[in-house]
């Protein structure tokens, strides 16, 4: 009996090593094989920054896998980190990854940082030759993408229609297209785009939020806050939803269930413009509601974390005026008439381009009008396209030279 229990314990014994052993040669491909299956779905969902940390893990995981790092460069890439593509680029071409894709993973790079004349040609030829369904997808995106960078706005709109008649049920090349909709304020276009991408994704929570947005930019107030609140029955709460519902009820005279949303938007991380538009919102209730004083503190902290926002700057004038501080009121009206008038410049600006698009003067008046209004990347923007068009353009030059050491001595 004692020999039969002997000889039990010791397969037992040994069946446990055999599973401790297989575990161990087993498990960890087994969690490579997930991070990366996961990865891949990621970022075939028009996820890349949430593909990034997934990415990053895996390489500290599996160091000599090529894979992995030439999909953390697409995903970096992708998210528009284009300083941080090289590195894992050139470790997965180090690890033996092909040299197709990493020769095209660089053209992107360099198409998405808006110089698309330098590899246009190049990347076309790849598409001749018949790339793959992946790699088409990836070119019409940094093309697009590199278009719009540099304002031009009909290239890109002319790439997105080749995607999407190649594609007809791709969402992204919709979603670029209402982005130039709105940019040159074609307000039905726009909600077109929106809704052909929720006929394709009904639970598309970006797509029905932006066209909430629109619908409320156009005062389609009761409609703008139906998509809202649909967003809200399946998607997180994010700022910009909670903000957008919390005007809708203000504006149709329902704060009692404004305040909540906004105090809950709070809440969340908020940069300054979004944290100003909370506070806008919250002193217009209150001057709708007769505490003037109220109304004029939390706007003028709006104002300091947005000074540029016309809106901001009116109802800030006519919370003024509401207190009988008339001569403040007409200062404030009188910026706020300033900042509006330059940003409709901005829109005719852009609107000229679609015709002469390599006027490098236009573009240096949009930049000097944005670096004016407070908004300094997306002026140094404009700037950049006006030299890349004109590398002599002296005003230009200075004004980014201005820009940039003024971002190094921070």
């Amino acid at each position: 009996m004692l020999k039969w229990c002997f000889s039990q314990r010791r397969w037992i014994f040994f069946f446990a090593s055999v599973l401790v052993v297989g575990l161990a040669v087993v498990g960890p491909r087994v969690y490579l094989w997930r991070q990366m299956t996961v990865a891949r779905q990621t970022l075939a969902t028009g996820r890349p920054d949430a593909a990034i940390p997934i990415l990053e893990r895996t390489a500290a995981f599996a160091p000599d896998n090529a894979e992995v790092h030439y999909l953390l460069a697409v995903a970096e890439r992708r998210s528009g980190h284009l300083d941080r593509v090289s590195s894992p680029l050139r470790r997965a071409a180090n690890l033996g990854w092909s040299k197709d894709d990493i020769e095209r993973q660089s053209l992107l790079a360099i198409a998405q940082s808006g110089d698309v004349n330098t590899t246009d040609a190049r990347l076309k030829t790849i598409m001749v030759r018949g790339a793959s369904d992946e790699a088409a997808e990836e070119i019409y995106e940094a093309l697009a993408i590199g278009y719009l960078k540099t304002y031009r706005l009909k290239e890109a709109w002319e790439c997105l229609n080749s995607w999407s008649s190649w594609q007809p049920q791709a969402i992204f090349p919709k979603i670029w297209r209402a982005d130039i909709c709105h940019r040159i304020n074609n307000r039905p276009g726009e909600e077109s785009e929106y809704r052909a991408i929720l006929a394709i994704d009904p639970k598309h929570c970006e797509t029905r939020r932006r066209l909430a947005d629109a619908l409320k930019d156009s005062n389609r107030v009761e409609e703008a806050q139906q998509e809202y609140e649909r967003c809200l029955q399946t998607c997180a709460p994010t700022p910009e939803l909670l903000i957008g519902l919390a005007e809708c009820h203000r504006r149709l005279a329902q704060a009692r269930s404004a305040v909540p949303l906004l105090k809950q938007a709070l809440g969340l991380k908020l940069s300054a413009v979004q944290r100003a538009a909370v506070l806008s919102e919250l002193g217009q209730i209150d001057a709708d509601e007769g505490r003037s004083h109220d109304a004029i503190a939390k706007l003028e902290e709006a104002t300091r974390l947005a000074p540029y926002q016309a809106p901001i700057l009116y109802s800030l004038s006519q919370a003024y005026a509401r207190s009988g501080n008339e001569v403040r009121s007409r200062e404030l009206l009188e910026q706020s008439e300033r900042v509006r008038s330059q940003s409709l410049r901005v829109d005719e600006i852009t609107l000229q381009l679609l015709k002469t698009p390599n006027d490098a003067d236009l573009r240096f008046e949009a930049g000097k009008i944005m670096m004016d209004l407070g908004m300094k990347e997306e002026g140094a923007g404009w700037l950049r396209t006006a030299i890349q068009i004109q590398p002599t353009h002296r005003l230009a030059l200075e004004a980014l030279a201005a820009y940039e050491a003024e971002v190094f001595a921070r």
